[in-house]
């Protein structure tokens, strides 16, 4: 009996290691990609505040190469918020055309950028640098044309800090929930286990008493007391039925 109570005790143990394990991996996960979105959308805040420059300026009928003070815009937007590391602005062939960092003006910007613009079902995208994020906002013209990309690079050390602070907590909290669960779920089962193993005894001492066919053991109070009085019955009917074919056997022969 003390073998079945340490087996039920290590299943038990098992899968609540399992259960709150996989819980915390995929609040994990969530949790880092609500921060993630968080993020994002912050900096793509700044982003729309140059998308209405720009699409003023287009309307004005300046074209998009000649937008002289866009530069000038784009800086103070960086100013606004310490994520944002660099902003670039380049045409459809990867061109950048306006940066806030000059040495970046005239190169040509990761491919995957554009292929993240030209895959995105809405005018926000997303991609990554080397060591940055990348939020996207698709530009149009008042013609809804797509007339260039805004790029703003941010760092990825503010979401990979959250999340490790996070991971820490659930970390942290999984280890006290399953330390619970350690202490409760054995406290538990041996109560449970305990009715169970008197239920094996008296299914045993039952089945020392089903040849006799004097009386029945006394009621135990258990669960299988019907089973077993229907049990004794069958067999009881089953013995007649076979003394009954012996001796017409024995007659006949």
């Amino acid at each position: 009996m003390g073998t079945i109570r340490v087996r039920f005790i290590l299943v038990a143990l098992v899968v609540s290691f399992f259960a709150v394990g996989m819980s915390a991996f995929l609040n994990y996960f969530k949790y880092k990609s609500t921060i993630g979105n968080i993020v994002k959308s912050r900096v793509l805040v700044v982003g729309r505040g140059i998308e209405g420059s720009i699409q003023a300026s287009l309307q004005l009928g300046l074209q998009f190469t000649e937008l002289s003070a866009l530069t000038q815009v784009m800086q103070s937007e960086k100013s606004s918020d310490r994520l944002v590391r660099g902003i670039d602005v380049f045409d459809a062939s990867g061109q950048v055309l306006y940066s806030t960092d000059r040495g970046r003006v005239g190169t040509k910007v990761p491919e995957s950028w554009n292929l993240a613009a030209e895959r995105s079902k809405t005018t926000e995208w997303t991609a990554e640098a080397t060591d940055d994020f990348v939020a996207g906002i698709s530009l149009k013209n008042s013609f809804d044309l797509t007339v260039g990309f805004l790029a703003l690079r941010y760092s990825r050390d503010e979401v990979e800090r959250a999340a490790t602070s996070a991971r820490r907590e659930i970390l942290l909290t999984a280890f006290a929930a399953f330390l619970g669960i350690a202490i409760v779920a054995p406290l538990a089962l041996v109560v449970v286990i305990r009715r169970f193993e008197r239920d094996l005894r008296t299914l045993e001492a039952a089945a020392g008493h089903l040849e006799d066919k004097a009386q029945p053991p006394p009621p135990t109070g258990s669960a299988f007391d019907t089973a077993i009085g229907h049990l004794r019955a069958s067999l009881r009917d089953a013995g007649k039925a076979l003394d009954d074919l012996r001796a017409k056997l024995d007659s006949a022969g």
